[in-house]
């Protein structure tokens, strides 16, 4: 893991667990002995917030161990969170450490236990970081528990504190157990080669729980046995057959989970993975994202229940470019496509209406709520003048074919859509050298109607959800205007940008290849976030941005303070729900990984 993963996931950690250094104000006051510890209760709330952070990622890695498919982290991912915890663990004791020295009373008999275990905690948490030994976690898992039965202790000798408890009976309802058992096993070999270890495996009878390595050293291996005295009378067996072998005994760990789900503590991870279809590129989410389409490099969509069940797989053309669901309760279809976008009901997959067909693959597709439409678009078929016209095409959520002003003839590069809650429909298209934004509303306007013309070669254009205000981007900068009076709001933010965004409460996101800008809705730069390599922007509940090929990072509206969510491998696609409250991507072009946000 880079250094920059590390440092975000060890201030998720650390902010997480010293939230409360910033609430002292907030705690009852201290009756102690003038020779005892002070500070103590704020003490207290940082190690249950240690123990609540570690409980919760325990919840996840148990279910991963155990083949869970939700809620699960994955062992690589505990292993980076146990090292930014250990690195906070290692502060709080050092706070103990000197709150402590030459202090007597009971709080302090109390707090240098909790300190010298969380410790053991931290110790057993980075082993297990190292080397994923079973055994380590079995370890933490019993850290963990002995944690909160200290830190109850330690309750008992300190002012009420109902924040605390409510910590206490949060992080403890979270169960996770081990459970460990020995198993035995016969080895035989080696052997020069493996298939003549194969043949040593059927001589002996080859049993079904017999097995022989493909790579030296050349080896069988029979079991493993539940006990010890069962392999040693096979053991013996073999001995009569002139077959020397040894028997080994080693530690079998099983983990389970039970309690409520820890979603506000495990939202950077992963609610639920699903397996797709290999070399799959590209997801959409219904709008509250419990479905999932998934577009492959062969053109199958896969579409996903609720419940993670593979529901229909069709095939369309290859080159899948677009994906988008339609906002109708229980009535919803989906698109997918490039240069052919067909139309398919939910759950079957069955084709519904006329599809349309582009000259070139197809760049944006919007689903507009209020006049329940699809609206695509598309370049020329080089995106060049001598390559055609661009088009942009709308159907009905059942398919249907719309009438004027569709088709949409545009300019050979192509047109910028966007679209307000209210269904206008925006479009902006580059000539002689200006960007031209027009708008219509399908069902009432036959043409488009001009709205701004912006200098310079179109690149990006978003309009907020209400209507207000709009922002495009050109080869001359980005900028930001309001719809009903662009003259004298017209204003350049800033250079040119990759994307823009609005959020629902009229922030502007400017994306960049080093940087995030948030812009407040009276114009001026609210803060501004670094990046690496800055390359996709989907704004919900807050901003999602894909930072180089393995890092999706989500956004603060506040501050900006970046969160890295644990997608755990290569992004292909990074999508939103219409909600704002799933987060969507494709990992390893084979997974499907989704979050929820806070």
């Amino acid at each position: 893991m880079s250094s920059a993963v590390t440092g975000r996931a060890l201030a998720s950690v650390l902010a997480f667990a010293f939230l409360s250094s910033c609430t002292d104000s907030g705690l009852p006051a201290k009756t102690v002995s003038p020779n005892d510890v002070e500070g103590a209760p704020k003490l207290a709330r940082d190690a249950g917030a240690v123990l609540l952070q570690v409980s919760a990622y325990d919840y996840g890695l148990a279910g991963a161990l155990a083949g869970e498919k939700t809620r699960t982290v994955a062992a690589a991912r505990y292993g980076a969170v146990m090292r930014g915890t250990a690195k906070a663990i290692a502060a709080f004791n050092a706070s103990v450490l000197g709150g402590t020295l030459d202090r007597t009373g009971p709080i302090r008999e109390k707090l240098v236990p909790l300190a010298d275990g969380l410790s053991d905690l931290a110790r057993d948490g980075e082993t297990y970081a190292d080397g994923g030994d079973p055994a380590a976690f079995a370890r933490v898992i019993s850290d963990v528990t002995g944690g909160w039965q200290r830190l109850r202790d330690l309750t008992t000798v300190l002012p009420k504190d109902e924040t605390l408890q409510a910590t206490i009976a949060r992080g403890t309802s979270f169960a996770v157990t081990s459970k460990s058992s020995s198993q035995s096993t016969i080895t035989t070999g080696p052997y020069a080669s493996a298939a003549e270890a194969k043949q040593a495996l059927q001589r002996m009878g080859a049993p079904l729980n017999g097995s022989y390595s493909q790579s030296a050293p050349y080896v069988v291996r029979i079991g493993p046995y539940s006990d010890r005295p069962t392999a040693d009378t096979a053991s013996a067996g073999l001995l009569k057959q002139g077959v020397i072998n040894v028997v080994t005994d080693a530690q079998s760990y099983a983990f389970a989970r039970s309690g409520p789900i820890p979603n506000a503590e495990l939202w950077r991870e992963p609610s639920r993975v699903l397996e797709v279809r290999a070399t799959s590129r590209k997801i959409g989410l219904s709008s509250d994202g419990s479905w999932v389409v998934t577009g492959s490099d062969d053109g199958y969509a896969a579409l996903f229940n609720p419940n993670g069940a593979l529901t229909a797989l069709p095939q369309s053309y290859a080159g899948m470019s677009v994906l988008q669901f339609s906002v109708d309760g229980d009535h919803q279809t989906f698109a997918v496509g490039g240069q052919v976008v067909t139309f398919l009901a939910v759950p079957s997959g069955e084709n519904v209406g006329e599809g349309m067909r582009f000259t070139g693959a197809a760049t944006q597709m919007l689903f507009v709520p209020s006049t329940r439409i699809f609206v695509a678009a598309s370049s020329g078929s080089t995106g060049l003048p001598g390559g055609g016209p661009g088009l942009i095409g709308g159907r009905t959520a059942d398919g249907d074919l719309i009438g004027d002003p569709f088709p949409i003839v545009t300019p050979a590069a192509g047109a910028r859509i966007a679209a307000s809650d209210a269904g206008d429909v925006y479009v902006g298209t580059t000539s002689e050298g200006n960007f031209d934004i027009e708008v219509f509303r399908p069902g009432q306007d036959s043409e488009l109607k001009v709205v701004a013309r912006v200098a310079g070669t179109g690149t990006g254009l978003a309009v907020d959800h209400s209507g207000k205000f709009a922002a495009a981007v050109t080869d001359q900068g980005t900028y930001r205007f309001a719809l009903a009076e662009t003259k004298g709001t017209l204003t350049r933010i800033g250079g040119t940008v990759r994307d823009v965004a609005f959020a629902t409460d009229g922030t502007l996101y400017a994306l960049d290849q080093t940087s995030l800008v948030a812009v407040g809705t009276d114009g001026a730069v609210k803060w501004t976030a670094p990046l690496v390599d800055g390359r996709r922007l989907v704004v919900g509940r807050r901003a999602v941005v894909l930072d180089g090929t393995d890092k999706a990072l989500v956004f603060d509206p506040a501050d900006g303070t970046a969160e890295e969510l644990g997608t755990g491998g290569t992004i292909n696609d990074l999508t939103i729900s219409r909600d704002g409250r799933v987060v969507g991507v494709i990992v390893d072009a084979r997974r499907a990984v989704l979050f929820i946000l806070p």
